[in-house]
């Protein structure tokens, strides 16, 4: 409960210097300190009142956390306007510092995770000389357990993604042509029609609709994927034993496999035809794309454990990817969205890591500092939830499957 207080005040700092930038952060600061230590208070109080801190609390307890938090920024900004102490209350600041209140939170647990799984190591080999001794879902059943014990198994992991490379390619004539093919063509429709019969005014379309468009396709196949990475395997979930992680992972590095390769591909071209030149910037590129890999894969443990227990969630799915590919700026600019919306409409779950690549390529700067909170708060936030999620659920799949 400390540790997340200190984390809740260390981000409150954080959300108002990037709110107000240094010199105004401190005079907010000053100004506003007893009603923003309410908040965190009340955010404390929130997630004691959710169960964060009992100990069957410890089952889902990124969701937990995530109500512990929203519910106390949403009680502290309903009370600084009840009872008028709002000077130095900035709305928009406790609202960035629920994301980093809970990146703090997820990260301090994760060490502790480590350290605790470490000490039990050492104190098993103490006691039985240093020989082996596995509990079957004793490693399952915490997060980072589960992440050694899928590692453990990579080879399984990278075998699916092979098989799974094989049987789409399989018996075709342009084989892995086909994955550059698709988002050629769109590119060609999307260029025609919004540069020929729109006139949008974007310059080097191609390029931006590239960007955008090739992230996208990954992010949409994974989540689509997911849906029955565990509902369609039941014999093989009855018959084996392996960490069912393995199989909404497979879904997102089969996919992720297909973009990478796609990148390799068109992306130097593309940069060469518009004359794009290699700056160091472009390093920033592979960590946005680790942040988007952790949010897919959150996404796509939790999709996979809802399909298995609900066949609707598919179908929902391809709805919500429609909706989101247009609340994401991928065939137009983010200047195009009304000013006292850019904000919000970086909320679009896939809108950060999109707006940093276009950046990146694109616009030729450096993301913003918005941009990488959101990135990071959605990547680290989401995979935390979604293997809670995952694990809380594992010991049910083979039935549910």
């Amino acid at each position: 409960m400390a540790l997340d207080a200190g984390c809740g005040i260390l981000a409150m700092a954080a959300a108002y210097l990037v709110r107000f930038g240094s010199a105004d952060a401190v005079h907010f600061l000053a100004a506003g300190w007893p009603m923003l230590l309410a908040v965190v208070g009340l955010q404390v109080g929130a997630g004691g009142a959710a169960g964060l801190y009992r100990q069957h609390g410890q089952v889902m307890w990124p969701l937990r956390l995530a109500l512990g938090a929203v519910g106390g920024a949403i009680a502290g900004i309903a009370l600084a306007a009840w009872s008028g102490a709002d000077l130095g209350f900035s709305r928009q600041a406790v609202a960035g510092q629920v994301a980093l209140i809970g990146l703090g939170a997820v990260l301090w647990r994760a060490v502790a995770g480590l350290k605790d799984r470490q000490e039990q190591a050492r104190v098993i080999a103490d006691r039985f000389g240093g020989q082996a001794l596995v509990v079957q879902g004793d490693e399952v059943g915490s997060m980072t357990g589960s992440i050694v014990r899928t590692w453990r198994y990579r080879h399984l992991l990278t075998n699916l993604v092979a098989k799974d490379l094989k049987l789409k390619y399989q018996r075709s004539l342009l084989g892995f042509a086909w994955s550059l093919l698709n988002p050629l063509i769109m590119i060609g429709v999307y260029t025609v029609a919004f540069t020929y019969v729109m006139r949008l005014p974007t310059m080097r379309f191609a390029l931006f609709i590239l960007i955008g468009l090739l992230a996208w396709n990954f992010f949409a196949g994974s989540v689509t994927s997911a849906t029955e990475a565990v509902s369609g395997q039941g014999s093989l979930l009855r018959s084996v034993v392996f960490p069912r992680v393995v199989l909404p992972f497979s879904a997102v590095l089969f996919n992720l496999t297909q973009y990478l390769l796609t990148i390799v591909v068109f992306l130097p071209v593309v940069l060469l035809v518009y004359g794009v030149p290699a700056a160091p910037r472009m390093l920033l590129f592979p960590l946005f794309l680790f942040f988007q890999v952790l949010f897919t894969a959150g996404l796509a443990l939790i999709l996979s454990t809802a399909a298995a227990a609900f066949r609707d969630v598919r179908h929902l799915v391809e709805v919500g990817i429609g909706i989101g590919f247009w609340a994401t700026p991928i065939i137009y600019e983010p200047t195009m969205v009304p000013e006292q919306f850019r904000q919000i409409a970086l909320l679009s779950p896939m809108a950060s890591f999109i707006r940093a690549y276009q950046d990146i390529f694109y616009y030729g700067v450096t993301p913003e500092v918005a941009v990488w909170v959101v990135a990071a708060v959605y990547g680290a936030g989401t995979f935390v939830c979604g293997l809670s999620v995952f694990l809380a659920y594992e010991g049910q799949m083979p039935e549910m499957a």
